[in-house]
């Protein structure tokens, strides 16, 4: 019988070698980038195109048009398209994010050969019908007059918006006066800027036969030229002003949401990985000092989080929480608090390797599936990394220090130079 007294016995971390994609061109130079693994003939199939928000000149322009591609074709209506894609069990999602828009499908490979005409439908012939887009206008209307009304998304709106400013991509969104201004010609115009192959990347993962999956994609998407290159990101300059607080005051509101941070370095900055080991450290975990101190003792919130985004072209550090409105100032004070430790006492040797077995372990988990794979690919590929970039990450995280941490702290969590954003109740204070 298990004893649950006990805890089970560790070992020391064993990296093991990862799987790696392989990168090729199809016949027009269309890249296309395959990852064999696993163990059921299920693959993911990806067509990314550099068309976020960093290339619109209409605030959700980038959004509808990348909902749009699934509402019809001139052969195909959108419930043809659905019936379809469901009709060989597979599954379609449309993301659009700020650097990029992905159209994927997860299917079965011996049903790819009948999904790569739909698929080549969608994105060379959509019509964007006009019905179908007043439609997506008036939920996502909607949906965005929602979100006005959400503390937590009003407060990480405004802290995008105040550390990147409001013209930057990053700092930019759209509200309902945005949606409802754009035309289907707008939509028109902004797909035969984007959506075209030159513009295009293709990923696969999953297990299925390299040589079959690469002549079937290459017949559908490997024959067309265009003449126009691929999209390169425009330069945006980034508020760098000093610090700045944010008080949205909601007098009906039970809870304040809080948002904390300030703009920070990129994955190929040498400090990057300690600063990931603060961050788990301060907030990063359920186990972390933030949760301790702020849930734990004092009982202020649910939860507290901090992270570290790093993106293509800018990063950025956050805490987020809930509190009770009362606590609103308080838990700003804890905060402070924390992070005045953090960057003057090291950190316990017992505290230090929890944390670092709980990055690693959370590492091997998450190159454990062929998505999950290709997905750690893509960070790669973005930001022009190669794969010694990983087994660095571990050797980095194994030999960080406690000085080092309390010298990394020092460098980027300066809770003097955060800016602060605060929207809901403040009762007391």
């Amino acid at each position: 019988m298990l004893d649950r007294k006990n805890a089970p016995s560790q070992s020391p971390f064993q990296p093991i070698k990862i799987k790696q994609v392989e990168s090729e061109r199809l016949e027009n130079g269309v890249p296309i980038h395959l990852l064999q693994s696993g163990n059921q003939s299920l693959l993911k199939l990806e067509f990314v195109f550099r068309a976020g928000t960093w290339f619109e000149n209409k605030p959700g322009l980038s959004y509808l048009s990348s909902k749009m591609l699934t509402e019809g074709t001139f052969s195909r209506t959108s419930k043809n398209i659905a019936d379809n894609i469901a009709g060989f069990g597979a599954f379609v999602e449309v993301h659009q994010g700020a650097e990029h828009v992905n159209l994927t499908f997860y299917l079965l490979e011996k049903h790819l050969s009948n999904l790569l005409p739909i698929i080549a439908d969608m994105i060379f012939d959509s019509t964007y019908p006009e019905r179908e887009l007043e439609n997506l206008k008036t939920i996502t209307s909607q949906t965005a007059k929602l979100n006005r009304e959400k503390n937590q998304f009003i407060a990480s709106v405004e802290f995008r918006k105040n550390i990147f400013g409001e013209g930057h991509p990053y700092g930019r969104q759209y509200w309902e006066d945005d949606i409802q201004s754009i035309s289907q010609s707008d939509v028109y115009s902004f797909a035969a800027e984007y959506f075209y192959t030159s513009n295009l990347e293709i990923f696969v993962s999953g297990q299925f036969d390299k040589s079959s999956v690469f002549k079937s994609v290459n017949n559908y998407f490997g024959k067309k030229n265009d003449k126009a290159s691929s999209k390169s990101f425009q330069l945006f300059s980034i508020n760098k002003s000093e610090r700045s607080s944010v008080i949205i005051e909601k007098k009906e509101a039970m809870q304040s949401s809080l948002r904390l941070g300030c703009l920070s370095i990129n994955r190929s900055h040498d400090d990057f990985v300690s600063l990931q080991v603060a961050n788990e450290i301060l907030g990063g975990f359920f186990g972390s000092r933030l949760m301790k101190n702020i849930r734990e003792d004092k009982g202020f919130t649910y939860g507290i989080h901090s992270s570290l985004h790093s993106m293509v072209n800018g990063s950025y550090f956050v805490i987020s929480t809930d509190v009770k409105k009362e606590s609103t100032f308080q838990t700003l004070e804890e905060i402070s608090k924390e992070l005045k430790i953090l960057r003057s006492v090291e950190v316990d040797l017992e505290e230090l390797e929890i944390v670092k077995s709980y990055m690693l372990g959370r590492f091997m988990n998450a190159i454990n599936t062929p998505f999950a794979l290709m997905d750690k690919f893509k960070i790669l590929h973005y930001n022009k990394l190669d794969y010694s970039y990983y087994a660095e990450y571990v050797n980095a995280v194994q030999n960080v220090s406690s000085k080092t941490i309390v010298e990394t702290s020092c460098k980027y969590l300066d809770f003097n130079g955060f800016s602060q954003i605060v929207v809901g109740g403040l009762e007391n204070c």
